[in-house]
């Protein structure tokens, strides 16, 4: 239920904020603000600078829940218009059982109404559950301009509806929907997705990469959601386990973590590329690269407490560093230097 700001070439603290409730997913900063929600089901806006809460925005208790849902999906924040900023993020419901979940828009600090304000929920999926009220989200969602200039908001289901959406950030709209395999009744979307804006790598409608506990690896048409191709990591690697890495696209390049690999496809045909030699740890973080074109370097941390390195050219391993602690989280990269958190409360920093 903390909130830490460290510097990043010391490790010192710069500042604290108590929020409450547990934090699992990764902040968003936009110009001097950091958004992040905590599992009490508020959305918090801090100071980049101080840590001062500079607005927040509480989830309403939506029956037949008894509190707020809980946010396990980070926020993603687009200035979609002249009158400010637009903070997007999921929430799953109380929990799988009575989960009621909904995709919100609220207004970001600066805004012309103010900050924290709802602009939009949205919650009319399509497969809800017994009761009409099972489905949420704890998919991070992506913010991305399709090829008629419109803006949409992509992210994942949980159970029962197990799909993918897009909706018109602007008005909360459904725009279309794609189902993922529905195999053994656990088959959430929980990776978030990965957008290849209009143009690139020859697609002019654009491209969402996404995964789900299906273990399959899609590539869906950003305008219309119609299916590119698949790859099925399952059978492939003859592992089973959840898929919830939310893979990188460098040029033609989808990286993404399943079971104990990392797997590299052909942006435009989904072909493997390489798989990485040795299965590791179970993988749940998302692959960070950085680096200059040729000779460029991935970075994710696995369930056994490893932060590897590998080559984007072919997957070998560049470097391993164990703390024998669970990585969930997500490496950061600047000026040179990696980041990671590990299951033990300890913020890492390699060079």
């Amino acid at each position: 239920g903390v909130v830490h700001a460290f510097n990043a070439l010391t490790g010192a603290t710069v500042w604290e904020t108590t929020v409450g409730g547990a934090i699992v997913a990764s902040p968003a900063v936009d110009r001097n603000t950091v958004y992040i929600a905590a599992g009490n089901g508020t959305l918090w806006a801090l100071n980049a600078a101080t840590g001062a809460v500079q607005c927040s925005f509480t989830l309403p208790t939506v029956p037949p829940q008894t509190g707020p849902g809980h946010i396990q999906a980070s926020p993603v924040v687009g200035h979609l218009h002249q009158g400010g900023s637009t903070v997007f993020f999921g929430d799953e419901g109380t929990g799988e059982r009575t989960n009621a979940g909904h995709e919100w828009a609220i207004t970001g600090v600066g805004s012309k109404v103010g900050g924290c304000k709802q602009v939009w929920v949205f919650n009319t999926f399509l497969n809800r559950g017994p009761g009409n009220n099972r489905t949420g989200s704890w998919s991070s969602p992506a913010l991305a301009k399709d090829s008629t200039g419109r803006w949409l908001l992509v992210f994942g289901t949980s159970n029962p509806d197990d799909a993918v959406y897009a909706l018109d950030a602007t008005t909360g709209a459904e725009v279309w929907r794609f189902q993922t395999a529905q195999l053994t009744g656990d088959e959430d979307v929980g990776a978030g997705p990965t957008i290849g804006s209009p143009g690139v790598n020859g697609f002019t409608d654009g491209v969402v990469y996404i995964d789900g506990k299906d273990r399959i690896e899609y590539a869906l048409d950003l305008l219309t959601g119609a299916q590119i191709w698949s790859f099925d990591m399952q059978a492939d690697s003859g592992l089973t386990t959840n898929s919830v890495s939310t893979a990188a696209l460098v040029g033609n390049n989808v990286v993404v973590g399943y079971a104990g690999y990392v797997y590299d496809f052909n942006a435009t045909t989904g072909a493997k590329v390489w798989r990485t030699a040795t299965p590791v740890g179970t993988i749940f973080a998302s692959p960070s690269i950085s680096g200059a074109i040729g000779d460029q370097v991935g970075f994710v941390g696995d369930q056994t407490g490893d932060e590897y390195a590998f080559a984007l050219s072919d997957g070998s391993e560049v470097f391993s560093f164990h703390v024998g602690h669970k990585i969930l989280a997500s490496t950061a990269i600047s000026d040179g230097m990696i980041f990671f958190a590990a299951g033990n409360g300890m913020l890492y920093a390699l060079h």
